[in-house]
């Protein structure tokens, strides 16, 4: 068995056009996947839990209390909002937010790369890459502006700074407290990293190690008890959430879901191909494979007791630990390059290659999801242009003003329609929790419509002395006589 993880001499740093290109390289990639992505599917309508993000960042600049509290809002992510804060002012903040994530999706390819280069070898970085770049899960992500995606990035970013010097300490732990305030599961993985260095600090460095981990959860229940007045707002709203949109939160559904959402985010080639690699690590490079895997069993760990708190199961949960375990797909591929000659590496390099024949097997399937996911963008962008295009229209806006309140025929098009409105908290609601008032508006039984509500479009009729006031492609608003 072989384990010569970080035994090779470090290279000779390049000069001259090497180093240029050595620099270039990063924003290079970085950027280019985001390009791709924006070129080939235009995205630009946010989903819902960024969307209220910035609709919370605007209240903030106008001096409002954003509302938490509001039936169906989702669970606030204090960075998130933050980063709406900086982007407000500038107008387009949309598409600002677009272009936040998917920059953030351009360094996770990046970072996984490196990460794989450097714990491996560049060619399974290199496969990797291509790996992550490519999963309709986590394009979907990206183009939707889930805070997922940078969350991911900085997960694997921390994993990258303790790969290339274990036990580095502070760097790793404040990264990871960045991370901390888009996703609470980065404060476990930060407990557990105090814990790894702790009997290697002397007393004042641990008092410094036990703050910086314990900052990420403190903004956010500051944040909470500042706006929400209960510390703790995100866990019980999150709950809340669950229960009214019966997600699934039992602990008897967590190895069945848990199995499903790392099958969906990776696909069929790397179900398979992720053992073979996992196994190729335990028998050559035990040593190097021990810090991704750690990182996924524990973030596993995080999404799998979460119903015991009342929190959902949410595929999304799992993309890091899924990102993470894509890079022994890329060693089950290219491993073999790691072996000296003789048997082993002739058998290792076959399987590698029945490895990289799953993917290209899969691809047509591949190819479709992807055409899948550009239909599904262009279909759902064209549904929130028409919704746009109620918040601005001026019959509606004046409905509206009259009345102080508008009312939606479901909670979906609430933070949009508030966004575009420029209305103040509490001023848009939804049929589903409550009597009608205001203008209503409600869905129009059209291709772009069913297929969004997933043939389940919400029924409601407008009150007695309510009459059609606007009207476009997938959505009408009736208006009593008064508004």
């Amino acid at each position: 068995m072989l384990d010569r993880t970080h035994t090779r001499a470090a290279p000779a740093a390049p000069r001259g056009p090497a180093a240029l290109t050595r620099l270039a390289l990063p924003p290079a990639v970085i950027a280019g996947v985001a390009v791709v992505l924006r070129l080939v599917y235009d995205p630009w309508y946010l989903n819902y839990d960024a969307r209220y993000a910035l609709l919370w960042a605007r209240d903030l600049w106008h001096g409002y209390r954003p509302d938490y509290g509001t039936p169906f809002a989702p669970t606030p992510h204090p960075l998130q909002t933050a980063l709406g804060l900086l982007v407000e002012p500038f107008g387009g903040s949309d598409q600002l937010m677009v272009w936040i994530v998917l920059l953030s999706f351009g360094a996770l390819v990046w970072l996984i790369y490196r990460l794989g280069a450097e714990l491996f070898t560049p060619w399974v970085g290199v496969v990797t890459a291509l790996v992550v770049f490519t999963r309709p899960a986590l394009q979907r992500d990206a183009l939707l502006a889930y805070q997922d995606i940078p969350f991911a990035a900085l997960i694997v970013g921390a994993v990258l700074l303790e790969a290339r010097r274990p036990r580095r300490g502070m760097p790793v732990l404040a990264v990871l407290a960045l991370a901390g305030v888009f996703r609470p599961e980065a404060w476990f993985l930060s407990g557990l990293y105090v814990l790894y260095m702790w009997h290697s600090l002397s007393p004042r460095t641990r008092f410094s190690f036990c703050a910086l981990a314990a900052t990420a959860p403190a903004i956010w229940m500051l944040s909470d008890l500042l706006i929400a007045h209960d510390a703790l707002h995100s866990l019980h709203g999150t709950a809340a959430l669950a229960d009214e949109q019966d997600r699934r939160r039992h602990i008897s559904q967590v190895p069945y879901w848990t199995a499903q959402y790392f099958g969906f985010t990776l696909r069929e080639p790397l179900v398979v191909g992720v053992p073979i690699g996992l196994v190729f690590a335990w028998l050559y490079r035990r040593r190097a494979a021990a810090l991704p895997i750690a990182v996924a069993a524990a973030m596993t760990a995080v999404f799998a007791i979460g119903p015991v708190f009342g929190l959902p199961l949410i595929g999304r949960y799992l993309r890091t630990p899924a990102v993470l375990l894509a890079l022994f797909y890329g060693v089950a591929v290219c491993g073999w390059v790691l072996l000296p000659e003789g048997r082993a590496r002739r058998r290792w390099l076959a399987v590698g290659m029945f490895a990289l024949a799953l993917s290209v097997v899969f691809l047509p399937r591949h190819v479709s999801m992807l055409d899948g996911l550009h239909k599904r963008i262009d279909r759902e962008g064209k549904l929130y242009g028409d919704l746009r295009e109620v918040g601005y229209a001026p019959q509606v806006r004046a409905a509206y003003r009259s009345c102080d309140f508008l009312t939606a025929a479901d909670h979906r098009p609430i933070p949009y329609l508030r966004y575009w409105l420029g209305g103040k908290p509490g001023t848009v609601g939804t049929a589903e929790a409550g009597p009608v008032g205001g203008p209503l508006v409600v869905p129009r039984r059209t291709f772009y419509a069913r297929r969004f509500y997933r043939e389940n479009l919400p029924v409601i009729h407008p009150p007695p002395g309510y009459h059609k006031v606007y009207e476009n492609r997938s959505w009408r608003v009736f208006a009593a006589a008064s508004c």
